[in-house]
């Protein structure tokens, strides 16, 4: 079962500059998901997908973690992440005489994942062949739809009505994409351009881990539950 891994590592970032070389909890942002390389073994394919000089120098300290120079035109903000999977997977096709069979991204923004998860989303997806993609989420508890509203005229509707007033005990969970982890078929991919394709299956993840490294606020919040997480509090 071959993987190629795909950490997308832009230089450019609005809501935090330079956010995924910043030093977060005393080491750079981008090596938490390098780190998994070291981990994961000879089945991985790492690399790493930046326009960024200061990134391809941290990246080019693991051995095992090939550089993709990612071209200015796929590395706006307004870039769709698919098109520099499909890039750097046409790239790949065409210099290895290996076949993958999945496809993993890994976003440098979500780094509280282990490689452990990684193992098992994949026996999440391959358990079932009607399964095409995996994502990784955790359960909302009080951030729950059922809590939410759309604004309408300057008036509040609630987004999930019937449940407005239920206590969140009687409510079934509802799930957010935490970041952590896109798994996909390669063949499922090629074919739609998407890494979510139907039928998709759920990675729970601890509600706990949610992070997602974004604004300075992040950052702080990062600070501090970084070093909890990997002493195993969290």
């Amino acid at each position: 079962m071959k993987v190629l891994t795909i950490i997308p590592a832009r230089g450019g970032s609005k809501g935090v500059v330079g956010k995924n070389k910043k030093l977060i909890a005393g080491k750079p942002l981008i090596e938490y998901s390098l780190d998994l390389s070291l981990e994961l073994g000879e089945n991985f394919d790492f690399w790493v997908s930046t326009d960024d000089e200061d990134i391809m120098g941290l990246a080019q300290n693991y051995e095992n973690v090939e550089l993709h120079k990612r071209k200015a035109s796929l590395s706006t903000d307004e870039s769709p992440i698919v098109d520099t999977i499909d890039r750097l997977l046409k790239l790949v096709e065409q210099s290895k005489e290996c076949e993958f069979d999945l496809i993993l991204l890994l976003q440098p923004t979500s780094p509280l994942r282990k490689a452990e998860d990684i193992r098992n989303a994949i026996k999440l997806l391959m358990e079932d062949e009607s399964t095409q993609s995996v994502v990784s989420v955790c359960a909302m508890e009080d951030m729950h739809p059922a809590r939410m509203y759309w604004k309408e005229s300057g008036y509040l509707k609630p987004i999930l009505d019937k449940f407005e007033k239920t206590r969140r005990q009687d409510i079934s969970p509802a799930y957010y994409r935490n970041g952590c982890i896109y798994l996909v078929k390669r063949n499922a991919f090629k074919q739609n351009k998407e890494i979510m394709v139907k039928p998709m299956k759920a990675y729970p993840m601890p509600s706990s881990w949610l992070l997602n490294i974004d604004d300075p606020r992040d950052v702080l919040i990062a600070e501090a539950i970084i070093p909890e997480w990997s002493k195993g509090v969290l």
